[in-house]
């Protein structure tokens, strides 16, 4: 029985981790190519939620959104839920650049 918990359990946390990974067009977020830095530019919709567009250094990052695994969008229940999701994932708010109206955000590494 206590076998059977710890199998679940662990099975529950992998899925989890693996929901958390960063992904842009579908290219996961690494150290190997993304370096210490990534820039997020929100792009918040009428209803409140917002995707970020992502540039780690890559070709044309003006057009790459963050997303999942299959490289479609992902949308963010609001600003703060996906700033926690990357903070989750290791990164943490080094500066907020003012563009206009928005606010974008360079995002380092924290290991």
């Amino acid at each position: 029985m206590k076998k059977a918990i710890i199998i679940t359990l662990l099975l529950a946390f992998s899925h989890i981790a693996v929901l958390a990974q960063i992904y842009v067009k579908g290219v996961r977020l690494t150290p190997d190519n993304t370096g210490q830095y990534v820039e997020l530019d929100p792009q918040f919709r009428p209803d409140g939620r917002c995707s970020f567009i992502a540039d780690y250094g890559q070709p044309n990052p003006k057009q790459d959104y963050v997303s999942e695994a299959d490289g479609k969008r992902l949308d963010f229940n609001s600003l703060v839920d996906g700033l926690n999701v990357f903070y989750a994932e290791g990164w943490e708010v080094a500066h907020i650049t003012l563009v206009g109206n928005n606010r974008r955000y360079l995002l380092k590494r924290r290991y």
